[in-house]
């Protein structure tokens, strides 16, 4: 691989992340931090999801999870329950609460990113989706 393509991935992260925010200790000035954003979208998204589903979806360490569903759990963001069928492996539900708290940071996200593209043009805002658009392709081809 060509040093150059590295360097243009990392300089494209560095400006990403800053854009939007994600290096703050939490996110969209929550409570929460990115990662229980995401683990609590995986939830909402599938309810009684597995761990293993998690980890494979956010490609992150089991340990870590369990620290995140931990600290969900113990806030009533989200509950774990053993599952019907094997009752070694739990599923993972978000709460009624923990619902109306995402529901809170999902509003938070979009009127952030009207914010961040109000300064773009329509032209600008084209060619961002369309970009953004073909490195989700190309990405998630792996």
């Amino acid at each position: 691989m060509k040093k150059q393509t590295i360097e243009e991935v990392r300089a494209f992260n560095r400006i990403y992340t800053v854009f939007m925010g994600i290096l703050n200790k939490s996110y969209l000035k929550s409570n929460f931090s990115l990662i229980e954003v995401r683990v609590m979208h995986a939830a909402n998204n599938k309810d009684g999801i597995m761990p293993s589903e998690i980890v494979a979806l956010l490609n992150i360490d089991k340990s870590y999870l369990s620290r995140i569903v931990a600290s969900l759990e113990k806030r009533n963001i989200i509950i774990k329950t053993k599952s019907p069928k094997d009752g070694r492996s739990v599923r993972i539900s978000i709460t009624e609460f923990g619902q109306k708290e995402f529901e809170k940071l999902n509003q938070a996200s979009n009127v952030q990113i009207e914010g961040l593209l109000s300064t773009l043009n329509e032209r600008d805002c084209e060619q961002l989706i369309k970009s953004m658009s073909e490195i989700r392709m190309i990405l998630e081809k792996k």
